[in-house]
């Protein structure tokens, strides 16, 4: 962007657009240059201008991908004999195998926290890319365990990362009618990267696997190189010019961009835009969203979401899918992919509070059922009841992918105001790795100690707990622009 005679020049060609001038000063674009600037881009040849802010967020949501890629690696990648002699037949080793990329990514949340505020949205998605490369290149060649765990904590740090900043992003450059179906693109590329690394577990061996994975990272940073950062960022920043060249290159020649530009403006100015302090976090408009996401964050993991899918294939053994230790983990991962599918298509239809309202009445419901048939088989010693475990673990699983596996990232992009972003989405997602960390690594002493049905009843109780928490407290945000739904947090004094 460079100073001329003329105004500040800004150069759209990058992106596929042509060069325009906008003016320097402070006042608004005037609607001649505003018409030059749309005019020269419907003549590049591209007529689908009205779904550029779709094209942004699958782009930003392809980095998800390598979240599944990490969280299912472990699955397939234990089963290679191979590996077994690099962790040394270890059961300890094993379980920090899997187990090593929750403690990265709660490493890598407040990393990306810091990141978004100072680099921007863009530039720290990209970022992501680099301990991802580099984490799966130490498996590649990791002869040693040492090296391997090194590679485990690194892609976990970038999964940390690319957990806190592309819900973000999306939520920031998709229109309001397409911010739910996109936000909830976040979990179903997750679920499609589980499902993928699941599948081709079954003909490539550990290293191979690993290479797959690596190829997809650098892909990842490849196609970020075409969007934009978001124009909320730049207009925090201070750049007039790069905020509408984002806003022409999002919305197309459809829209008023002098509008659009003003209404984030005066939203970013009423919230102020200046360092986030302590006592800032009395203010209700502050508070209650970061209550909320910590709240939505924490029932998440607390529903037992990471026990189910870990008691899985002894499900699956029992119902009769014995031959093929893969099998189950694919017919979840599918199952996964599927719900998150229909979430998809019905989050800006029947709305955020609903999806996750019944979520979590199946979820307790299947949940409580499960306890109930371990406490059958092992207590009273019924046999011939495979069929209602697996039942239950399907309708829990997809119970969970519709409602309360994306919708707590989607509500938590949305209801935090821009000036407590960073800071608060990296927290709760923190809290959201650390549960899923501490139950993975502890549920087997809580069989132990509670038994499987009584695990399964508790996490039964806090999907139950989960359900009371939507319905008291969390706003319907379907089809409201973020500076609305900030709007009236920040107007309320006393919570709802």
């Amino acid at each position: 962007m460079a100073q001329s005679n003329n105004g500040l020049k800004f150069d759209l060609a990058a992106n596929g657009m042509t060069e325009v001038t906008v003016s320097a000063d402070n006042t608004s674009v005037s609607n001649e240059e505003q018409q030059v600037l749309l005019d020269k881009t419907s003549r590049t040849g591209d007529s689908c201008h009205a779904y550029r802010d779709a094209l942004a967020a699958l782009i930003a949501c392809f980095g998800a991908v390598s979240i599944g890629l990490v969280l299912g690696y472990s699955n397939p990648a234990l089963l290679d004999h191979d590996l077994m002699r690099v962790l040394q037949h270890d059961k300890e080793k094993q379980a920090w195998f899997g187990s090593l990329v929750n403690i990265g990514a709660i490493l890598g949340c407040p990393i990306s926290a810091v990141f978004v505020g100072k680099l921007g949205r863009k530039t720290t998605m990209m970022l992501c890319t680099l301990p991802m490369s580099a984490g799966w290149f130490l498996i590649v060649y990791g002869s040693e365990y040492i090296l391997v765990f090194c590679g485990r904590i690194l892609t976990g740090i970038a999964m940390g990362m690319t957990s806190v900043v592309v819900p973000m992003y999306v939520a920031e450059v998709a229109r309001p009618e397409h911010r739910g179906i996109l936000g909830a693109g976040f979990q179903l590329f997750v679920t499609i990267g589980i499902l993928g690394v699941y599948t081709l577990g079954i003909p490539l061996n550990w290293n191979w696997l690993a290479v797959v994975c690596l190829a997809v990272s650098t892909v990842n940073a490849l196609l970020l190189l075409y969007i934009p950062d978001t124009p909320r960022w730049y207009i925090s920043q201070n750049e007039r010019g790069l905020a509408f060249e984002s806003l022409a290159w999002l919305l197309g020649s459809n829209e008023n961009l002098d509008d659009e530009y003003n209404e984030i403006e005066r939203n970013l100015t009423s919230q102020s835009t200046e360092e986030i302090k302590i006592r800032d976090f009395a203010e209700p408009g502050i508070y209650r969203p970061m209550l909320i996401s910590f709240g939505l964050m924490f029932f998440q993991q607390m529903s037992g979401i990471n026990a189910v899918v870990f008691y899985s294939s002894s499900i699956f053994s029992n119902a009769g899918f014995s031959s093929n230790p893969l099998i189950p983990t694919i017919i979840i991962g599918a199952v996964l992919v599927g719900a998150n599918f229909l979430s998809c298509l019905l989050m800006d239809r029947a709305g955020r509070r609903v999806l996750l309202l019944l979520s979590g009445i199946f979820m307790t419901l299947s949940v409580t059922v499960l306890g109930v048939y371990y406490y059958l088989a092992d207590v009273r010693k019924f046999e011939n009841l495979s069929w209602l475990s697996l039942i239950s673990v399907l309708v829990f699983v997809v119970s969970f992918s519709f409602g309360w596996g994306p919708i707590p990232w989607l509500v938590t992009s949305e209801i935090v105001p821009a000036k407590a972003r960073g800071i608060i989405f990296g927290l709760a997602t923190s809290i959201s790795w650390a549960l899923a960390f501490l139950i993975t690594k502890e549920f087997q002493h809580m069989v132990d100690s509670m038994h499987s049905y009584g695990a399964f009843w508790f996490f039964g109780a806090f999907c139950l707990a989960g359900f009371v928490f939507v319905a008291l407290f969390m706003p319907e945000t379907k089809g409201r622009s973020l500076e609305e739904i900030q709007e009236d947090f920040s107007a309320s004094s006393v919570s709802t």
